[in-house]
C-alpha cells in the first residue's frame, strides 16, 4: 500500500509640527543588533522535537503555548520572564479528551484554547477542562456546502466568547486548495468567502506518484490573526488577502519587491513518477523565492515579511517532507510594509545564514526561534 504525503512548500510616513512635512524612513540598508536568550525550564524539560510547530501565542506576545503530542501537555512559557510557568496535563480520552494527536491550536482569549484533531475541534480552559466540542458534519449545516472530508486542517481562529471559527476549510488529501471560510457552530451556518482575483493566482501543484508514495507538492497557505484582521498569505507569491472581522469584508493587496521576484516562476511538471525526479523538482521549487507570512509590529504599526531562496543539496538523502527553511540558504530578504500593506522598503539579510522561523514582534523587536543545545531559545533583532 502506498503511503500518502502532503509536502507544503512551505517608508514609514509621519508628520512633524503644523507643516506636516512627510519624511521617508530608509529601509534599504537595515542595521540591527542581535542577541540570543534562552528560556529557563526549571526542573522540567521543554520538548523541542517538533520545534514550535505546535504552538501559539497570546494577544500581546507575552506568553507562548507549546503543545507536546508525546505526553499531551501544554507548556505555558512566560516570554517576558523567559521561563516555563506551567505544564498542563490533558487527557487523551474521555469527556475531556483531546484525542491521540493534536493537529493545531489557537487561543480564543487569554483563558481558552482550541485544540484540533482529525475528528473535530475542542475548546478547553487552561486547566484542561473541555468547554465545548466543535464538529463539522455533512448535512447538519446550512449555507455553503460542506464537502466530504473538509475540515480546518491548518491553524484557525475563533471569535472571543463565541463558537465561530475562521480558517482554511478543505481536504488536503484530495485537493491542496483550502477555502477561507467562516463556520458558525452555534447557528450551524457555513460561509465560504470569495477572494477577489484568487482564480488567476497560481497554485504550484505537483503530483508525485512514486513506487512507495503518493505526494502533493504545493505552496503553503497561512492565516494569521492581528487584532480584528485575518491575513491570508502564500509561500508562492506576495499577494495577500485581508479579512476585516468586524464586517466580514475581504480585500486583496499586493506589492512588488525590488530585490526578488514577486512570485515563483511555476511551470513545474504536473505529474512526477520517480522519487529521483520528485526530489529534483522540489529542489527547483525551493530554489525560487519563498515567502513567509507577515508578522505585525504593534509598537511601530508596520508589518515585516521574510522571503528567501535556497541552494540545492549535494546529496539526495534528505527527507521528502523537509521544509524549504531547512534547506541551505542562498538569499534572505526582509520587506517592511505599513499597516495598509504598502511596501516601505526592503533589505538583503543573506548574511544571517539561516531563515528566521516562528517569528513574532515584541516591543519593536523581531524574535525568532532557535534551538540552543536542546534548550528553547530566541534570537532578538533590535533595529538601530
Amino acid at each position: 500500500m502506498k503511503n500518502f504525503l502532503l509536502i507544503a512548500l512551505g517608508l514609514l510616513l509621519f508628520s512633524c509640527g503644523e507643516n506636516k512635512t512627510e519624511t521617508k524612513a530608509d529601509f534599504s540598508n537595515i542595521t540591527f543588533s542581535m542577541d540570543t536568550v534562552i528560556v529557563d525550564p526549571g526542573e522540567e524539560i521543554i520538548n523541542l522535537r517538533g520545534g514550535l510547530w505546535s504552538s501559539t501565542m497570546n494577544s500581546d506576545n507575552s506568553k507562548l503555548y507549546l503543545w507536546d503530542n508525546q505526553v499531551s501537555t501544554l507548556d505555558i512559557i512566560d516570554i517576558d520572564g523567559l521561563k516555563l510557568i506551567e505544564k498542563v496535563k490533558f487527557e487523551k480520552e474521555g469527556p475531556n479528551g483531546v484525542g491521540s494527536y493534536v493537529n493545531w491550536m489557537s487561543l480564543t482569549d487569554d483563558n481558552q484554547i482550541l485544540l484540533a484533531n482529525h475528528q473535530g475541534i475542542g475548546k478547553f480552559d487552561l486547566n484542561s477542562n473541555k468547554l465545548s466540542e466543535l464538529k463539522l458534519e455533512q448535512g447538519k449545516f446550512e449555507g455553503d456546502v460542506l464537502l466530504e472530508g473538509e475540515s480546518f486542517h491548518n491553524k484557525s481562529f475563533a471569535l472571543e466568547g463565541r463558537d465561530v471559527v475562521y480558517g482554511l476549510l478543505g481536504n488536503p488529501w484530495r485537493s491542496p486548495k483550502g477555502t477561507l471560510s467562516k463556520v458558525d457552530f452555534e447557528a450551524k451556518i457555513i460561509k465560504k468567502i470569495d477572494l477577489p482575483g484568487e482564480d488567476v493566482l497560481p497554485e504550484y501543484v505537483v503530483n508525485g506518484n512514486t513506487e512507495n508514495m503518493s505526494t502533493i507538492i504545493t505552496s503553503i497557505k497561512n492565516v494569521r490573526k492581528f487584532g480584528d484582521r485575518l491575513v491570508l498569505s502564500s509561500s508562492g507569491y506576495t499577494d495577500l488577502y485581508v479579512l476585516d472581522l468586524k464586517n466580514d469584508s475581504v480585500y486583496h493587496v499586493d506589492y512588488s519587491p525590488q530585490l526578488s521576484a514577486k512570485a515563483k516562476k511555476g511551470n513545474y511538471p504536473s505529474d512526477v513518477d520517480s522519487e529521483k525526479r520528485l526530489r529534483e523538482v522540489i529542489q527547483d521549487i525551493y530554489a525560487e523565492i519563498n515567502f513567509q507570512p507577515p508578522i505585525w509590529d504593534e509598537q511601530n504599526k508596520r508589518y515585516y515579511r521574510f522571503s528567501f531562496e535556497t541552494s540545492p543539496m549535494e546529496n539526495n538523502n534528505w527527507p521528502l517532507f523537509q521544509s524549504a527553511e531547512q534547506k541551505p540558504l542562498s538569499k534572505l530578504f526582509l520587506s517592511v510594509l505599513d499597516e495598509d500593506f504598502n511596501l516601505l522598503g526592503e533589505s538583503d539579510l543573506s548574511h544571517l545564514g539561516s531563515v528566521p522561523t516562528f517569528a513574532f514582534v515584541k516591543d519593536g523587536k523581531i524574535w525568532y526561534y532557535v534551538n540552543v543545545d536542546d534548550e528553547l531559545g530566541f534570537v532578538r533583532m533590535t533595529f538601530d
